[in-house]
């Protein structure tokens, strides 16, 4: 699995830097606001660069955020199972013979079956 994924990333890595050198005499200006925020000329590929780095480093504030909701649930879950644990053992504590109300025995009955001949 660690290969794969390893091949993968070379992959990527391979075609940004591929995607790169081919656009280094293309300048692009980005205008996030109009008339408030505009860039000079960049090259495309640093475009691409920070919009790529911007998307992962939203990616990892997302997954923290996940992980701290798992690990949460993950605590609630150990928290049960304590409590569930805790509840089966006192269960099998409890002494069998104090809570058993005896039924008085049943009277003996006269063998009804008789053979006939």
């Amino acid at each position: 699995m660690w290969i794969i994924r390893w091949v993968f990333t070379a992959l990527i890595v391979l075609i940004i830097l591929g995607f790169a050198l081919q656009n280094t005499a293309e300048q692009v200006s980005v205008v996030l606001i109009k008339g408030q925020y505009e860039t000079g000329l960049l090259p495309i590929w640093v475009i691409v660069y920070i919009s790529f780095a911007l998307g992962v480093i939203f990616w990892l504030v997302m997954s923290i955020f996940q992980v701290f909701a798992l690990k949460s649930e993950v605590r609630k879950a150990h928290v049960r199972n304590d409590k569930l644990r805790k509840e089966l053992d006192n269960l099998r504590n409890l002494s069998v013979d104090s809570d058993i109300e005896l039924l008085p025995a049943p009277k003996a009955k006269p063998d009804t079956l008789t053979s006939e001949n």
